[in-house]
């Protein structure tokens, strides 16, 4: 077994890879960060100003492979033979790449739900085949968060089982994995939801839209918290509940909801320790030690920051809706029925955050509601009453220790821009998000502020007194991602 395997592997899909020139042990299907990992190689990538990086905290991992520069090693599978070198993070922009040589798929379907989590499959459920549907979901498998859980679960139990159901789909819903969707446009008395799936353009048109998008989680901020060892909690759970790898041999659990990742090392056996208030991280090629606020010192190999999700707006004013600040997060505002606007719905995290079988259900009241608007049988208000069980959590927004941090050690955003860069232009007089953007880059990457844009957001509101309520959030520019305009341009 490799030093951070969790079980035994089986070794007729053993392949030997190189990196830095030396060989590796790894498996066929494997990704290429959790191959590394799994042998203990955590510094990855140099950012433009020389910090190391890992492949868990922010944004992609560019990478030479086999003497190819700009790839991204977060999207990379293992082969036999393959070498890899370190890149540094500046030289490399990612964008959605597709091969204008491919003639564009295009679909028209009834309801297209972008999201696959809980959410996102109640609202197929709920259709039960009575429409045609296609299903949009960026990551490689079904069920979203849920699918990185392995402790049972609220209102479902084995996680495990509560999928096997969930995933048995009618024959008329196409499914689009690994497929990332660029926006929602207005397409006559159609929505166009045009999505890159490798290098291949789709376009789907539907005359219903569901963003079940889900929530991102929340980026704390801590000096060197982007070092290598550090992760988010959703790529530490896909890292030990589908590749069966440990993240470290002893791990500092970080953030305001330590829970949702504790039960899983439990499970594991994987030793960690509980730390409310990080400061700083140290160490010289990755995590070796993790200090507190009051000066305490705990010898660790991993932090994982455990600190709350935030729906992801992006999705949601890219396609025209309008948001409110309540519980400690941006959320959409909505009609009566999920609506943003006419023909366009929001549910699950998307909408606010909560139990896994509170989005589930949520996703199957949507469901009911565009049943109705086709003229068909549908009882949303069995699933109102139900969610009337379930409270949208809390998430808080914590007091940025700003004058006690070294800034320049504070990463908000993966590109390269710091807490000191933002602190300095708020404190500068500037207060505007939009002429913060511009000045420092902040949430002009690729994914458009997904993970930053909120903590510039508090220091925004804490330095100058703001509430977050007041404050003016830039809105998410179509496309989602970045993609050659040329291809756009281009369309029939």
């Amino acid at each position: 077994m490799r030093p951070l395997d969790l079980t035994e592997k089986d070794d007729s899909k053993k392949v030997t890879i190189y990196f830095e020139g030396k060989p590796y042990e790894a498996y066929e299907g494997e990704k290429l960060t959790v191959a590394l990992l799994a042998n203990g190689i955590y510094w990855l990538t140099t950012s433009t100003e020389g910090r190391k990086r890992g492949a868990f905290t922010f944004g992609p991992v560019p990478m030479i492979i086999n003497g190819v520069k700009n790839v991204n090693g977060r999207k990379t599978v293992v082969r036999e033979g393959m070498r890899i070198e370190r890149q540094n993070y500046g030289d490399f922009q990612e964008s959605v790449e597709i091969d204008e040589g491919k003639p564009i798929l295009r679909y028209v379907v009834d309801v297209a739900v972008v999201g696959a989590g809980p959410a996102g499959l109640g609202v197929v459920k709920e259709l039960g085949g009575k429409l045609t549907v296609a299903l949009i979901e960026e990551k490689g498998w079904l069920g979203g968060d849920l699918k990185l859980k392995s402790v049972p679960q609220e209102g479902f139990g084995d996680p495990e089982k509560a999928l096997e159901e969930l995933t048995d789909l009618p024959e008329n819903v196409r499914v689009f994995l690994k497929s990332t969707a660029l926006g929602v446009f207005d397409e006559g008395e159609y929505f166009l939801v045009p999505a890159v799936r490798g290098d291949q353009l789709i376009e789907i048109l539907a005359k219903r839209v569901v963003l079940a998008t889900g929530a991102v989680d929340n980026i704390l901020l801590f000096e060197n918290n982007d070092y290598p060892g550090v992760f988010r909690r959703s790529d530490a759970l896909e890292v030990i509940h589908l590749w069966k790898v440990a993240p470290g041999k002893r791990i500092a659990v970080v953030g305001a909801f330590p829970e949702e990742i504790t039960a899983e090392l439990d499970r594991w056996g994987i030793e960690y320790v509980v730390v409310p208030n990080p400061k700083r991280v140290e160490g010289r090629e990755k995590v070796e030690r993790l200090i507190d606020a009051n000066g305490n010192s705990y010898e660790v190999d991993a932090v994982i920051v455990s600190d709350g999700r935030r729906p992801d707006i992006n999705p949601v004013t890219q396609a025209g809706g309008k948001l409110y600040f309540k519980r400690g997060y941006y959320r959409p505002v909505i009609d009566a029925q999920h609506r943003i606007r006419d023909g366009i719905y929001v549910a699950g995290s998307a909408v606010s955050i909560k139990p896994h079988y509170a989005n589930y259900l949520e996703g199957r009241l949507v469901g009911a509601y565009i049943l109705r608007e086709f003229g068909l049988e549908s009882e949303p208000c069995i699933y109102e009453e139900k969610l009337k069980d379930y409270e949208p959590v809390a998430v808080p927004v914590h007091k940025l220790p700003l004058d006690e941090f070294n800034g320049e050690d504070v990463q908000i955003c993966g590109c390269d821009v710091s807490l000191k860069k933002v602190d300095e232009v708020v404190k500068s007089g500037i207060a505007d998000l939009q002429i913060i953007k511009r000045l420092t880059h902040l949430a002009m990457g690729f994914c458009q502020g997904r993970f930053c844009l909120f903590n510039g957001a508090v220091v925004v509101s804490q330095r100058t007194g703001t509430p977050m309520d007041r404050l003016d959030i830039p809105v998410a520019r179509p496309p989602i991602k970045n993609v050659k305009m040329k291809v756009t341009a281009g369309r029939d």
